[in-house]
């Protein structure tokens, strides 16, 4: 049936603008939760970068010799923060390509107007098929109407007809007496 096709086309789009925005969504988070972790490197960069500025200027002033088991520790920080800021910054740029990528390519564009064409189409016939049911639904109630008229008719007989132990239909009026059962 058309409409039903229709029905489970249309179903098809809400579903699958519902994944997009479902996608989006996804998208969008992992987007803030790197940045938040960029900010984090960039922060730890900035404590490296200030207590290596510290030491340098101390041993500066004091005319002593650069120690470097003071300052290795510093600028292996400084350089695995630089290294994380890079990844995520990669994986920041790839959830927005996700933010425009469809989870797949449409078949081909619904044509609206001819979809709500082909809708109404299906509604005439089903309302035609609805005036073809009403009309049946008449000529079914007069048939039950005859069929009730019928039975009555035959329970007037019966009602009329005495029982096995009386005579005349005035005689069982006041009679208890029951119509024998047929013996099996």
């Amino acid at each position: 049936m058309a409409l039903n096709d229709s029905l489970e086309t249309l179903k098809g789009f809400v579903a699958e603008a519902a994944q997009a925005a479902a996608r989006v969504t996804k998208s969008a988070a992992a987007v803030t939760k790197s940045n938040i972790s960029i900010l984090s490197e960039q922060d730890k960069q900035k404590k490296a970068y200030l207590e290596l500025g510290k030491l340098y200027y101390r041993d500066y002033i004091t005319g002593e010799e650069p120690d470097d088991a003071e300052y290795l520790p510093l600028c292996e920080a400084i350089t695995e923060a630089a290294k994380n800021i890079e990844t995520l910054r990669g994986e920041v740029e790839e959830a927005k390509a996700n933010f425009s990528k469809p989870a797949k390519e449409p078949e081909a564009p619904m044509d609206f107007e001819e979809e709500l064409e082909n809708l109404h189409k299906e509604l005439d016939e089903l309302g035609e098929d609805l005036a073809k049911l009403d009309g049946m639904e008449a000529e079914t109630a007069e048939k039950l109407e005859n069929v009730e008229k019928a039975v009555d008719a035959v329970f007037e007989v019966v009602d009329d007809s005495p029982c096995n132990s009386c005579e005349t239909p005035e005689a069982c009026e006041g009679c208890e007496s029951k119509p024998e059962e047929p013996k099996e």
